[in-house]
């Protein structure tokens, strides 16, 4: 999955990566982190900080820490006044050794939703304020291609990788821009590996489900 009109990017940075935040972040705004794990990797974070001081440490707004050895997991938590606060771990590890992986963080005004290679999973309620956010952090063993903040309004193209300078996106719309339900439209050239489907609605406050079918 790749990102039109990102409003921030950041291309292979080395890491340990530590990257200013213009203007902070928004509630309905993403953070997508492309990258890959080593074989032989113990962990990594990526952390949202309210600055980079080092001395005294920063607050940590959201650490999100992926581990391998022993019970693979995933520890998330904030750091107030350099005192870490309740772990909140998941033993659930959508990361492989020597895989590739792209992380979405989809900020919201009460919380982080967290996607790993397209799939929801975790969510992470807000210990701070989020205005106080301003910077991003990656250290440990994690090999970083891109990382690009995306505003609210932006649109995920399922046609070419973060980095690509020629990306587009081949939306189905209406004049309306909505589309009447139930709908059936034409994959243009199909599917293929690599290409994914970006759908944005709205659920009806009355609605028991719904159904994508492809």
């Amino acid at each position: 999955m790749s990102i039109s009109n990102p409003r921030q990017t950041f291309l292979n940075p080395t890491i340990p990566f530590a990257g200013t935040i213009l203007g902070g972040l928004l509630p309905g705004e993403m953070v997508l982190v492309q990258g890959s794990v080593p074989s032989k990797a113990d962990r990594f974070q990526i952390d949202f900080t309210c600055g980079s001081s080092v001395k005294p440490r920063a607050d940590v707004a959201f650490h999100f820490n992926p581990r391998f050895k022993r019970s693979p997991c995933i520890v998330c938590n904030t750091l107030q006044k350099e005192r870490w606060g309740r772990e909140e771990i998941l033993y659930q590890m959508p990361f492989a050794p020597g895989a590739t992986f792209e992380i979405i963080f989809l900020v919201l005004r009460d919380k982080f939703k967290v996607a790993v290679n397209g799939g929801h999973v975790l969510e992470y309620q807000h210990r701070l304020e989020l205005e106080r956010v301003d910077t991003l952090c990656i250290s440990g063993q994690v090999k970083v291609q891109a990382v690009g903040v995306l505003p609210s309004a932006s649109s995920v193209s399922p046609e070419a990788s973060l980095s690509s300078q020629d990306s587009h996106t081949n939306p189905i719309s209406s004049s309306s821009g909505d589309l009447s339900v139930p709908f059936t439209g034409e994959l243009v050239k199909g599917l293929s590996v690599g290409r994914s489907i970006a759908i944005k609605g709205e659920i009806s406050q009355s609605a028991h489900s719904f159904s994508v079918n492809l």
